[in-house]
């Protein structure tokens, strides 16, 4: 319990500020030791003649105090770190305070408004073309200016560009987060579709018809077998699917569906009152995404001539050529009365059979076929291995 709450305290961001502070505070205390002191001695400021060394500290523990209140208040924070800056430069500026300026500009780009960042760009600006004219006609030479416009766009400038670019990063990863959270939705969603809705399709569809029919004990009890088998296999291929999204061992968990379960899909639609006509060969080497396309597409149709054509006669082909695996499904159509509940079509079905090709890089194409209603997938034999 103590060690996840001193994880949570050292995760957080003031905890993170403070080591900042503290870290740069020790770094510019170390410089002002080693002598890196008085290196803006031609700046053209009045500086404070015969100050101690030591006065050095006093705008770095200011500057460094500044860096607490970066994240929750970056303006005031700035200019702070501003105010103890030019104290410093007074006394002949350090290498410390140029990093306590620079981490006080980027922590502007970072946690200040649009408008606020905006100000503080324009200033920047300004005040480099300024400091870079004024120097420039005080030395009379060019060459000054341009050095003096390269030195503060290094130290105010380059800051705020690097800022920019961390935000840019950051909302591009969230971005591709945001879209990486829709496809896995997505994916889901189909599965889920796919795994329950033939199964509950099947046992509302017995149940509907055993409720319709006067009482029949035979009849009912057939109606129950069925709804329980269907309830069953619908729990089953759940445990399956629920077992991969918590990445169990994989002896536990195994992709439900495949070329060798498509034989018990046929079985499954003859039991419902179709007549289904199977042309399955043997077909080795495809990759198990494939295979597991080819049965939910097969699946799907299936269901959807159940739901739609009860009682039709059923054409299933599945062959493999040379580069693709091809799923034919024909049925008649007939003069089926109209769904039960809305609930039994809810119009997902060919949509989901289109994705999951279109992932392989396959397609579908589903629609009427003379007098009988055609699917037909065209999927890549070796999309995925």
């Amino acid at each position: 319990m103590r060690t996840a709450i001193m994880r949570r305290w050292r995760a957080s961001p003031s905890f993170q500020d403070r080591v900042t502070a503290v870290s740069t505070f020790a770094g510019g205390l170390a410089l002002n030791l080693l002598g890196l002191t008085d290196v803006w001695v031609d700046t053209g400021i009045d500086r404070l003649e015969g100050a101690p060394a030591w006065w050095h500290t006093v705008p770095l523990v200011v500057g460094c105090a500044a860096m607490l209140g970066k994240r929750r208040h970056p303006l005031p924070a700035l200019a702070a770190g501003v105010v103890a800056t030019l104290a410093d430069l007074a006394l002949g500026g350090s290498i410390a305070m140029v990093l306590v300026l620079f981490d006080l500009i980027f922590s502007v780009g970072q946690f200040a408004s649009d408008r606020a960042r905006r100000a503080v760009t324009t200033a920047v600006f300004v005040v480099i073309g300024t400091a870079g004219v004024v120097g420039g006609l005080a030395a009379g030479q060019v060459r000054v200016a341009v050095f003096i416009a390269l030195q503060l766009t290094t130290l105010l400038f380059v800051p705020l560009w690097w800022s920019a670019n961390v935000r840019q990063q950051r909302r591009l990863g969230e971005l591709a987060a945001q879209e990486a959270v829709l496809a896995e939705r997505a994916a889901m969603a189909r599965d889920l579709h796919d795994v329950i809705a033939a199964h509950l399709s099947t046992t509302a569809l017995h149940s509907g018809a055993a409720l319709a029919a006067p009482p029949d004990t035979t009849r009912d009890r057939a109606a129950l077998q069925a709804v329980r088998t269907s309830s069953l296999a619908a729990l089953e291929e759940m445990r399956s699917m629920i077992m991969l999204l918590r990445d169990a061992p994989l002896a536990d968990a195994t992709v439900p569906g495949g070329l060798d379960r498509l034989p018990t899909l046929v079985e499954a639609a003859e039991a419902d009152g179709l007549r289904v006509t199977a042309d399955l060969p043997e077909i080795t080497g495809v990759p198990v995404i494939v295979a597991h396309t080819v049965y939910r597409i097969v699946n799907e149709a299936l269901t959807n001539a159940r739901k739609h054509a009860p009682g039709s006669d059923v054409r299933l082909s599945v062959r493999r050529t040379a580069g693709e695996v091809t799923v034919t499904v024909t049925n008649s159509l007939t003069q089926a009365p109209p769904l039960p509940h809305q609930a039994l079509s809810a119009g997902t079905g060919l949509p989901s059979m289109r994705e999951r090709a279109a992932l392989l890089g396959g397609s579908v194409a589903a629609g009427p076929d003379g007098s009988g209603w055609r699917v037909h997938a065209t999927l890549p034999a070796g999309a995925i291995r």
